[in-house]
């Protein structure tokens, strides 16, 4: 029995350090490999304007506190997914210490969509995401679909509510100039993760865009943290297009998850490895009485 034991032991503590090798990470020390991914990152990853959510949201569902980066923008502009036509946006000032948005309506929620524009000479520059309210509210199929800026990346659908984009997933955007199919135009995607890749319209100015398998495996006994709640990856998607002398550059960032079955292999081996431990200790405890008993002879 003390070989097989001993056997399966030397093939955990293999796969535990084979694991680790693979993925860059110190063996022993899995958590080293996610320091820093997901929300509570704070590193510049990309130099395309971003708008991020902030920390500090508090209890009210119909607010939210977003913060404005790589782009000079006096406001935000928030465009809700239903209401009369001229309600339908609102402008919030942009400030140092975060912006404060409110759902356009009050208690309608769903996706908005928000923006931040800085126009210099020669040069229009746009950040965009999807922030989602927790109060009732219209899909946003017809909001994604309004034009807004001259040159725009549309996300053809957006996830539903709890759902996300996900790695080796594929979506669909569409680009515009104009309101009018932008074709053969590069689309460039970049992740927090160090993923760089790029994808082309086709003649109707869609992209089908393939997220990337970049997140670490985390140690398993942290994947169900309740305080930090489901991992979260940081991707941005950048257009850029001339036209009438002018330089357009605009940008959509919002989050991606792990694949389902990301770090399934690390748990595996913590599991084996944990089997492994269950089916030595009796053999420990033996070894350790007849220690002792060979001490008492002695």
């Amino acid at each position: 029995m003390q070989r097989p034991i001993n056997l399966i032991l030397s093939a955990t503590l293999m796969l535990t350090c084979a694991s680790a090798v693979a993925d860059g990470r110190p063996a022993g020390n899995p958590a080293v490999a996610a320091a820093g991914q997901g929300k509570w990152q704070t590193r510049e990853w990309t130099k395309y304007p971003l708008i991020t959510p902030m920390m500090g949201r508090g209890g009210d569902r119909a607010v939210a506190k977003l913060a404005v980066k790589n782009l000079q923008s006096a406001e935000l502009e928030v465009f809700a997914a239903e209401g009369p036509d001229d309600r339908l946006r609102r402008q919030f000032p942009v400030t140092p210490e975060g912006t404060r948005i409110e759902a356009v309506m009050p208690k309608i929620g769903n996706y908005h969509w928000v923006s931040a524009r800085e126009e210099t000479e020669g040069k229009v520059t746009v950040a965009s995401t999807a922030y989602f309210f927790g109060n009732p509210g219209a899909a946003p199929t017809a909001l994604l679909l309004k034009q807004k800026y001259e040159l725009e990346i549309v996300p053809q659908p957006l996830p539903r509510e709890h759902g996300s984009y996900r790695e080796s997933d594929k979506w669909q955007f569409l680009l515009r100039f104009n309101g009018q199919p932008l074709a053969n135009n590069e689309l460039k995607m970049e992740t927090e993760f160090g993923t760089k890749t790029a994808f082309t319209s086709d003649a109707q100015g869609w992209v089908t865009v393939l997220f990337p398998l970049d997140f670490k495996p985390v140690d398993p006994a942290k994947t169900h943290d309740q305080h930090m709640g489901p991992r979260k990856g940081k991707f941005v998607l950048a257009v850029e297009h001339d036209e009438g002398g002018k330089h357009y550059l605009t940008a959509f960032n919002y989050a991606y998850s792990p694949d389902a079955i990301t770090g399934k292999s690390l748990m595996a081996g913590a599991g084996f490895g944990v089997f492994g431990m269950l089916l030595a200790a009796p053999l420990l405890r033996r070894k350790k009485a007849a220690n002792k008993n060979c001490a008492k002879e002695a």
